[in-house]
């Protein structure tokens, strides 16, 4: 009994972890005013896993000319689909975009590290421009 509570504990912690995830989706799309119809963000809040990544190129798809806006926003969201978005959107426009398209995930990507107040690291010189907190 006692595992059995456990296991559908965990099972309901991923289920909603990944409905949060798509919440998350849908609310950076909406932030980063990309038109979509009902049926668009109903498929985007009902997505989970890779199903994100589906969604998200038939959302490009449907804005040719927001490929690149789409495809920050989603990154930004679902940081771990990042590939899979980047994929599947590139899979959708024409050849051409396939690099602004993987510009616009790493964009998506850093601006994570930035709204999250980290740097990222690196060797060499020049540092950091932060003052030391001591």
């Amino acid at each position: 009994m006692r595992k059995t509570l456990v296991s559908l504990s965990i099972a309901l912690a991923f289920t909603a972890g990944s409905a949060m995830a798509d919440q998350q989706t849908l609310e950076a799309l909406q932030a980063a005013n990309i038109p979509m119809t009902t049926e668009q963000a109903e498929a985007i809040l009902a997505a989970q896993g890779e199903q994100i990544a589906e969604a998200v190129a038939a959302l490009v798809a449907a804005n040719l000319d927001m490929a690149e806006q789409i495809t920050k926003a989603a990154v930004s969201a679902a940081p771990g689909q990042k590939d899979a978005i980047t994929k599947a959107v590139i899979a959708v426009v024409p050849a051409a975009q396939a690099s602004a398209i993987t510009a616009a995930a790493n964009s998506g990507i850093a601006s994570i590290n930035i709204s999250a107040g980290s740097t990222p690291s690196g060797g060499g010189a020049g540092g950091s421009n932060t003052a030391s907190p001591n």
